[in-house]
């Protein structure tokens, strides 16, 4: 079963929608593209840089089109370790939460530091390469930066917060509605692009259960406002979905159906 799930991270660039592309398969995380007017906006960035070069090289291939906004959909460093490399494109606009990367700043508040441990034997990170197969809704990744893996790095900080319940931003010519939910994380949100009814999930869904609480430890995370979470999502009435794991949703009904379930 595990090797039949691998299938899910292969490397590869999918179209979503004319001007969206997801590009899967070259660290833990989706990293996705949409094309504005006279500029691009990247939603998460991978765990690291050495994928996101390898991400930046396939959209180049697609357009030369600077990146004006980066929009991260919560603090687990799965999702930021490649904002330097997009940011490094011009000078975007980051957009996450007001209480980006709550998570880590509540161990580091309360002085722990087992978690980064917890955390690679969590994901399996000092198994040899044969006795790994996927992590499920990951493929089998060794990342090569420094820190805790679960944590945002400290080289970078968004430029734009949100703190409200839900915000229209205009961008490159685009309309995006950043929405403020709760689920795997306290800073999550998720990106709603009406124009194309693409919904860009972050880790409150992906195509597995919900990893409602990890081996490696974390605050509570509240089932109800998780459930919820989903729920306001279902109402967007997505065409596609981009989940914060695993491959895009191209089938409206099927959507539906996940999301329901």
């Amino acid at each position: 079963m595990l090797k039949a799930r691998t299938a899910e991270f292969r490397k590869d660039v999918v179209q979503v929608a004319d001007n969206v592309y997801t590009f899967t398969g070259h660290s833990v995380q989706p990293v996705s593209m949409i094309v504005g007017d006279d500029g691009l906006v990247i939603v998460d960035t991978g765990i690291d840089t050495r994928s996101a070069e390898g991400v930046l090289a396939e959209m180049r291939k697609i357009t030369a089109l600077p990146v004006k906004a980066i929009v991260l959909t919560h603090g687990h460093g799965d999702h930021t370790g490649g904002v330097p490399v997009f940011a490094a494109e011009g000078s975007p606009d980051i957009w996450a939460r007001g209480n980006f990367g709550d998570e880590g700043h509540a161990f580091k508040a309360a002085g722990l530091t087992i978690t980064g441990k917890r955390g690679a034997w969590q994901g399996g990170f000092l198994l040899p390469p044969e006795k790994r197969i996927n992590n499920g809704v990951a493929r089998a990744y060794y990342p090569k930066r420094g820190g805790e893996v679960f944590d945002p790095q400290a080289s970078f900080k968004p430029t734009h917060n949100l703190t409200e319940d839900r915000k229209t931003i205009e961008v490159a010519g685009l309309q995006l509605d950043l929405v403020s939910i709760n689920g795997e994380t306290k800073d999550a949100l998720y990106v709603w692009y009406a124009g194309k009814r693409v919904l860009f999930t972050g880790d409150n869904f992906y195509k597995s259960w919900p990893n409602l609480y990890p081996i490696r430890g974390c605050a509570y995370r509240d089932v109800q406002a998780w459930a919820d979470s989903v729920g306001r999502m279902l109402q967007e009435n997505p065409d596609k979905l981009v989940p914060g794991h695993t491959r895009p949703v191209l089938e409206k009904a099927l959507v539906t159906e996940m999301l329901t379930n």
